[in-house]
């Protein structure tokens, strides 16, 4: 596969390259690329949640300055790999509500990571609307208070949309 060659999908997702399978199932000036690395990602979400918490805890480690400042090419990472989650939509809320349900299993306790992880969880999931209703009801009962607050407000916001059935 030389550089200018359309990637070999199957490959990437054989060496777990979840970044490069998501810029290209972003991509829309190769279709049949995007389509086929979307395919590939839709089989296995749990792993683009992993991703999406390996990536925002990695941003939080390297953040720099005295504003703690996200490097630039994790913001980029993030914002693709929300948007790819977003796009799966329904297929995502599961796997996003039991990252937050499990966060202390598997997450770090550093709280500028837990934060910025379940800021980027819920953002996904106000996006993905209607879908994503029930998981946010079940957050509502979570043990942290402040999962529970950000599931009442992101619901909030659904019902001011017109995305809410009553319930």
């Amino acid at each position: 596969m030389g550089i200018f060659d359309p990637p070999d999908i199957g490959k990437l997702k054989r060496d777990g390259d979840i970044p490069r399978l998501i810029y290209w199932a972003l991509q829309d000036k190769h279709r049949d690329i995007s389509r086929q690395a979307r395919l590939e990602l839709r089989s296995d979400v749990p792993a683009i949640v992993e991703y999406l918490y390996d990536t925002a805890t990695w941003a939080q480690e390297h953040s720099v300055g005295r504003r703690k400042r996200l490097p630039s090419r994790s913001v980029r990472l993030l914002n693709e790999a929300n948007s790819l989650l977003t796009a799966l939509g329904a297929r995502a809320v599961s796997p996003l509500v039991d990252s937050i349900r499990f966060y202390d299993e598997y997450g770090t306790e550093e709280e500028d990571a837990r934060f910025l992880y379940h800021v980027l969880v819920f953002d996904i999931l106000e996006k993905i609307g209607r879908p994503a209703v029930d998981g946010l009801r079940e957050l509502t009962t979570d043990p942290h208070v402040d999962v529970r607050r950000w599931a009442r407000d992101s619901l909030k916001k659904l019902e001011a949309h017109g995305l809410l059935d009553s319930g």
